[in-house]
């Protein structure tokens, strides 16, 4: 049980940064130009789903941890599969390693750009109650603001690559689990081994058992990580077009008024593509491997097996047919169909806005 004192903490920085997406909100508001205030905006949607983010990694810990220690800690029997495993996790993290170093530079490039030139500023134009353009100490009370919410926000995103490796695992256990059937009654050791053929049945029997015990056990630990992440996704859904059509917007008309605000407006919508097809890819890849799962289990050596046996086969196949979509608040699925859907709605709220600047 957390205590008093780890309670307190959490709160101050979820309400902490609560600041942030109410700064930016009051600065879209309060913005002299529309294109400042449709990027201002776009800022506050992310903000938004950060802070949602950051709750979350905060206050569902113990809900995290159980995930983790559920989906990631398991056993490879197979030195194949074993490789195989390894080899989509190192691509995995090079791709963590590279959004890590974006996010670092951007943070960094936050950090320093108010003391590029003579006039001191931020790269965006955030609503504080201290007037930071005309007063000493409210540009360094502002800046101190700022800073500590992007170190917080780092945390966030964090919390981003931790559901990205939850997924990649589900994925991954999937594909084992449709070789591992591929292979029932099979010695996989490499040496070559004279069975009796009713022992090589009893392997064959008892490896199916294994692989619909398991197959069942994962299917309940992705239901659970669906309901864990449903309304995050949900939210994610609704925002990810508005802010992908913000960046957008920004970029095709050039509303920055310096290089590093392009930067800005680069990266928003590098981190919003990122974040939704990420999920939507991983998803996706949920999707095809359990869907493989049938061709899998007919390509191991049923024919020989007794007729029981082969019932048992032809019923779990059938069920296998049926592949594992996650589905978000029951009715939109996690794969890259959603994610084109998304990237439609926004060319489509970006035609809009084109048409009203005309």
């Amino acid at each position: 049980m957390p205590t008093i004192g780890q309670l307190r903490l959490k709160s101050f920085y979820t309400i902490y940064h609560m600041f942030t997406f109410v700064s930016f909100s009051v600065g879209a508001i309060k913005s002299k130009t529309v294109d400042e205030g449709v990027f201002l905006a776009e800022v506050a949607i992310i903000v938004s789903v950060m802070t949602t983010k950051l709750w979350m990694l905060l206050w569902k810990q113990k809900q995290i941890t159980r995930l983790l220690n559920r989906i990631c800690v398991f056993s490879i029997r197979d030195d194949e599969q074993f490789t195989f495993f390894n080899d989509k996790v190192e691509k995995f993290v090079k791709f963590v390693m590279v959004f890590a170093c974006a996010t670092i530079v951007g943070s960094l490039g936050n950090t320093i750009f108010p003391f590029i030139g003579n006039n001191k500023k931020f790269v965006v134009d955030l609503a504080f109650p201290l007037d930071w353009k005309n007063s000493e100490i409210g540009f360094w009370m502002t800046y101190i603001f700022f800073v500590s919410e992007n170190v917080l926000s780092f945390l966030a995103m964090t919390f981003s690559v931790i559901i990205w490796y939850l997924l990649l695992h589900c994925s991954l256990r999937y594909k084992i689990l449709g070789t591992e059937m591929r292979n029932m009654g099979r010695i996989t050791t490499g040496c070559k081994v004279k069975m009796s053929v009713k022992k090589q049945q009893a392997i064959f029997q008892k490896d199916l058992v294994a692989a619909i015990e398991h197959h069942l056990h994962l299917r309940g630990l992705i239901d659970e990580l669906e309901s864990f992440l449903s309304r995050l996704f949900m939210l994610q859904f609704a925002t990810s077009g508005v802010c992908i059509c913000g960046s957008i917007y920004c970029l095709a008309f050039d509303v920055a008024v310096n290089f590093a605000e392009r930067i800005v407006h680069v990266y928003s919508l590098f981190y919003s593509l990122a974040e939704l097809f990420m999920i939507t890819y991983l998803g996706n890849e949920i999707m095809l491997s359990s869907s493989r799962l049938t061709y899998s289990l007919f390509e191991s050596e049923w024919i020989g097996q007794p007729h029981s046996t082969q019932k048992c086969i032809i019923i779990f196949g059938e069920y296998l047919k049926q592949s594992h979509e996650m589905l978000i608040g029951k009715l939109y699925p996690l794969t890259l169909e959603t994610f084109t859907r998304i990237l439609n709605s926004a060319y489509s709220l970006f035609n809009i806005l084109k048409n009203t600047k005309q």
